[in-house]
């Protein structure tokens, strides 16, 4: 694909029409929906094209305590290029009852046309039937082996770099990346270059932090659309790579799903290609962003720490193999109530959407067809819980019942969502009994996009060392 300075000056010319052009498009857009405002809940859209994004993805509490106060619990809005209205509270229960995703048009670009991610009906139901199995216990008790020894050679790794107090989120995301190219996938990069597909995930991954939803080589999502199209590649030879050696003894998650019949039908290689994508996604990136949390935390609440690590000292000594007992009994212990905590305090994703398939009529008020539904988790939990610090108290199978559960609901919950405690549980548990992590208290800030967490400024030492 050629580079924007090498095209000619008619090219450029064209290209900066086309996106004008695009931009009175979607002005006109916002004209015409305007007449579907009558009967609408109150409330602003505030600019043209941006309408209040900037404020909301800069801090959501804020943005909804705000017109919370100005409105009421039930308010319009314009976010991510389209109006939508927001459910606080109780009235969110209409979003979950919502099975159609409402991702922004430039998100399920990036995503891909078969990602479970972004289609909604019977494609959809059918791609997590086919995938279900890679995530039940069975499958997950064999993955434990590779995942703590990942996790030990890359505490290992920070432990002994010498770097001292230093901001760890390049190398827990190449922790987390590495795990999902083993686990998910069963590889580690093409020919071993992990660190080049991580560089070009990365290049995807900043595209969602792009304002302009336009394929052109100069915007943010041009750049991921490119970087996407390489991913697709390597995925594609991975895919084929496993059907020339499908008679080893491979134990992955995509092998699973590949050899995976629902109704006698497998999945696309379409479908398989964009649920390597997702699951990477999914699998590595919100997971590094949890991890960040679980330090701020730990830091914070070092009696809890202490109840932790005796949790673990408890039934593992260290040097045996992790066993599944030992994680079902951790998950449903304190380092289990921990995880859960950290996930109701911060939950990684900021937003969920739906987008309206036929007039709503609720509470009085009218939401168009076409529009979306929004809520924020991080909102929603701490209605039901303001308190701020971890509590180990919590019942959180209450909780999730009364409000969100961190991975979602009903036919759009994380299809993943077994697999990322289990990491965090096998992480937390290495970290406690292992090493010591000190964290500059003074450093640590709340970030919002693309994944809200906690970024702090550790350093990781070797216990005994």
């Amino acid at each position: 694909m050629q580079s924007w300075a090498s095209l000619s000056d008619n090219t450029k010319a064209a290209l900066l029409a086309a996106s004008a052009a695009g931009v009175g498009l979607l002005l006109l857009r916002r004209v015409r929906d305007s007449s579907c405002y009558d009967g609408a809940p109150p409330g602003s859209l505030g600019l043209p094209l941006l309408g209040e994004t900037l404020s909301f993805v800069v801090d959501p509490q804020a943005f909804v305590a705000k017109r919370k106060k100005a409105y009421g619990p039930i308010f319009k809005t314009h976010i991510l290029f389209s109006p939508a209205v927001y459910l606080d509270g109780e009235h969110a229960k209409i979003l979950f009852k919502n099975t159609h995703i409402g991702w922004p048009s430039n998100w399920n670009e990036l995503l891909g046309p078969n990602s479970m991610a972004a289609i909604s009906g019977p494609r959809h139901k059918f791609q997590r039937s086919a995938c279900a199995s890679a995530f039940q216990p069975a499958a997950l008790k064999t993955y434990l082996p590779v995942l703590e020894e990942l996790t030990m050679k890359h505490l290992g790794l920070w432990a002994s770099s010498g770097k001292g107090f230093r901001d760890p989120g390049p190398e827990i995301q190449l922790y987390t990346f590495e795990v999902a190219e083993k686990i998910l996938l069963g590889t580690s990069g093409a020919s071993g270059d992990i660190l080049g597909v991580l560089s070009t995930f990365k290049r995807w991954l900043d595209a969602y932090q792009g304002l302009v939803p336009f394929n052109l080589p100069f915007t943010a999502h041009g750049k991921g659309m490119r970087a996407r199209a390489e991913l697709e590649t390597y995925y594609q030879s991975v895919i084929d790579s496993k059907r020339a050696n499908a008679s080893s003894s491979a134990n992955d998650m995509l092998t699973n799903v590949m050899n995976a019949r629902e109704k006698g039908e497998p999945m696309t290689d379409a479908e398989l290609r964009d649920f390597c994508l997702v699951m990477m996604f999914a699998g590595h990136d919100t997971t590094k962003a949890t991890i960040q949390s679980m330090l701020y935390f730990l830091n914070k609440s070092p009696d809890v720490a202490n109840e932790l690590e005796a949790e673990v000292s408890q039934v593992w000594d260290g040097q045996a193999p992790m066993t599944w007992e030992m994680i079902e009994r951790w998950q449903q212990g304190k380092l289990g109530r921990f995880n859960d905590e950290v996930l109701r305090l911060v939950p990684a994703v900021s937003a969920l959407y739906r987008v309206v398939q036929e007039d709503i009529h609720y509470q009085g008020f009218t939401i168009p067809k076409g529009w979306k539904l929004v809520t924020s988790p991080i909102v929603q939990n701490e209605q039901v819980s303001p308190n701020r610090d971890i509590d180990l108290s919590i019942n959180h199978a209450k909780f999730r019942e009364d409000q969100y559960s961190p991975f979602g609901v009903g036919a759009r919950k994380c299809i993943g969502y077994s697999f990322a405690k289990l990491e965090l549980i096998v992480w937390l548990a290495c970290t406690l009994k292992h090493f010591s992590v000190k964290v500059d208290s003074g450093k640590s800030r709340k970030v919002n996009v693309p994944f809200i967490f906690y970024s702090v400024r550790a350093d990781f030492t070797r216990k005994g060392a």
